[in-house]
């Protein structure tokens, strides 16, 4: 119950930043997965975000358009470009005061503490990306190539 209101809490909070700053879900969505894991193709991210590549063009557009990110050439191909989130920081910025009270928050915990939540909340991240994946027929970060 508890990892469902977490749940529930972040999700609110997402949308209202998202609302915020003019953005929307999908679009949040998209920078928060640039943000991880780095620049990639539109049709990448649309695999990630489990967007359709019609809807992620659309989405791609807005970001760009709004400074969140850029388009930018893959080698001498000017026709292949990979996406670049540029606007991130004003995420962090957004998010400092609730970063700021959740680092108060675990001050006080032990490593293992600490090594134990780590672990539950990376494998909870798994479970929930594979979940995607069956249904989604997607593959899950990190698991395309059998990892």
């Amino acid at each position: 119950m508890a990892l469902r209101r977490l749940n529930s809490a972040l999700t609110i909070s997402n949308r209202v930043v998202s609302a915020q700053l003019g953005l929307k879900d999908s679009d949040l969505a998209v920078l928060d997965c640039l943000d991880q894991e780095g620049p990639q193709t539109p049709t990448a991210l649309a695999r990630r975000t489990h967007t359709h590549v019609a809807t992620m063009t659309g989405i791609l557009t807005r970001l760009e358009r709004d400074g969140w990110i850029e388009r930018r050439p893959v080698g001498t191909d000017r026709r292949s470009v990979e996406i670049h989130a540029t606007g991130v920081q004003r995420l962090t910025e957004t998010y400092a005061q609730t970063n700021e009270q959740l680092t108060a928050l675990l001050a006080s915990w032990s490593p293992e503490q600490m090594e134990a939540l780590l672990i539950f909340l990376t494998r909870a991240s798994e479970i929930g990306s594979e979940f995607s994946a069956r249904l989604g027929g997607v593959p899950a970060p990190g698991l395309e190539s059998g990892t």
